[in-house]
C-alpha cells in the first residue's frame, strides 16, 4: 500500500474473506482466508495462555450430575480430593450464563485450588441449516463470554453438515464470522475430531491453518476417529491441539487402557510440544470417581509432569 492510500479497515477485512469464501471453490479458500488472517494481525490481543494441567472433564461426571450426588458447587472439592488442578465444563451442566452465577461458580472452584481450563459446547451447529445460523452464532457468543467470565481459555464447538467440501467452505465462514468475537475476548475456538469437519485430520488441520492457528485449535480426543487410525490421527493433530481429552473406558490389571495405548498417545503430544491441559473422561462402566481416578493415575505414569 503506497502512502496516500487509505488503510483498509477491520471490517473490510472481513467483508472481503466472507466474499472470497462465497466467489471461491474448494482449492481458493486457502489462500484468501490467510490473507484475511494476515490482514487483520495487526493490533489483535494475544489470546489467553493455555493451561498445561491435569484436568477432567464435567462430561466424565456426568451420572453423578445428574442424579445430584454431586453438583458443580462440589465438584471443585472432589477434584482437589483427587489431586486433579483443572476442570473443563460442558454447557449442559451450567444451570445459568448470567455473570453473577459464573462469577460465583469460578470462584468456587478458585477456592478448591481447580482452574477452568475450557468450556464445551454440547450442541452441534448443523451448518445447513440456514435459517439457524445466526442464532446459533448468538449462542456461541455467549458462551464465549462465559468462557471469558469463568477465565477459561478457549470453548469446543462442534460444525456438521453435508458434503465434505461444502462441509469445508461453511465451517471456514461461520468459524470466520466467530473470530473477532472470540478475539474480542482473547478466547480460542477449538474443533474436536469427531463427526462432521473434524471427522478426517486432514481436513481439520486444513481449517485450523487456513483461518489462524494461534485463534482456532483441535480439541483432540483420545478415542475419535477410525481405529485403525488412531496414531495417524494423533500425529497429524497433535501439533494444532489446544486442549486434549484423555478418553478411557476399561483398564486391565495393571491399570492399562484397554483399547488405547496411553504411552504412544502421550509420546507424540509431548514430541508435538504439547502445553494445554489433559482432561480426563471416562466414558467406562465403572464408577465415574474410581475411573477418573484410574485415568489419572496411568497419565502421570507415561507423562509425570501432569
Amino acid at each position: 500500500m503506497s502512502r496516500h492510500e487509505k488503510p483498509t479497515s477491520r471490517r473490510d477485512f472481513l467483508r472481503e474473506g466472507l466474499r472470497s469464501l462465497v466467489n471461491a471453490g474448494f482449492g481458493g479458500v486457502f489462500e484468501k482466508l490467510e490473507r484475511v488472517s494476515e490482514l487483520m494481525e495487526r493490533g489483535e490481543p494475544k489470546p489467553a495462555p493455555l493451561m498445561p494441567i491435569l484436568s477432567c472433564e464435567t462430561r466424565a461426571l456426568h451420572p453423578l450430575l445428574e442424579t445430584g450426588s454431586l453438583s458443580l458447587e462440589t465438584c471443585g472439592a472432589v477434584l482437589n480430593e483427587l489431586d486433579i488442578q483443572g476442570v473443563s465444563l460442558s454447557d449442559r451442566h451450567l444451570s445459568s450464563l448470567h455473570p453473577r452465577y459464573l462469577e460465583n461458580l469460578r470462584e468456587t472452584f478458585h477456592r478448591h485450588g481447580i482452574a477452568i481450563t475450557g468450556v464445551m459446547v454440547s450442541e452441534p451447529v448443523n451448518l445447513n441449516e440456514e435459517a439457524s445460523l445466526s442464532r446459533r452464532l448468538d449462542e456461541l457468543i455467549e458462551r464465549l463470554q462465559a468462557a471469558m467470565i469463568l477465565q477459561a481459555p478457549l470453548i469446543r464447538v462442534h460444525l456438521s453438515g453435508e458434503r465434505e467440501e461444502e462441509l469445508f467452505e461453511r465451517s471456514a465462514q461461520f468459524l470466520q464470522r466467530l473470530l473477532p468475537e472470540a478475539r474480542r475476548r482473547r478466547v480460542r475456538l477449538t474443533l474436536e475430531n469427531r463427526e462432521g469437519v473434524g471427522k478426517r485430520p486432514e481436513m481439520l488441520v486444513h481449517l485450523v491453518r487456513v483461518l489462524d492457528p494461534r485463534w482456532v485449535g483441535v480439541c483432540y480426543d483420545f478415542g475419535h476417529g477410525a481405529p485403525e487410525r488412531i496414531y495417524d490421527a494423533a500425529r497429524m493433530l497433535a501439533p494444532y491441539a489446544f486442549h486434549v481429552h484423555a478418553k478411557s473406558f476399561a483398564f486391565d490389571p495393571r491399570g492399562e487402557e484397554t483399547t488405547l495405548e496411553y504411552g504412544r498417545i502421550l509420546s507424540i503430544l509431548r514430541l508435538a510440544s504439547y502445553v494445554g491441559a489433559i482432561s480426563i473422561e471416562y466414558a467406562g462402566e465403572e464408577d465415574p470417581l474410581e475411573g477418573v481416578r484410574k485415568t489419572r493415575d496411568l497419565i502421570r505414569r507415561h507423562w509425570r509432569a501432569y
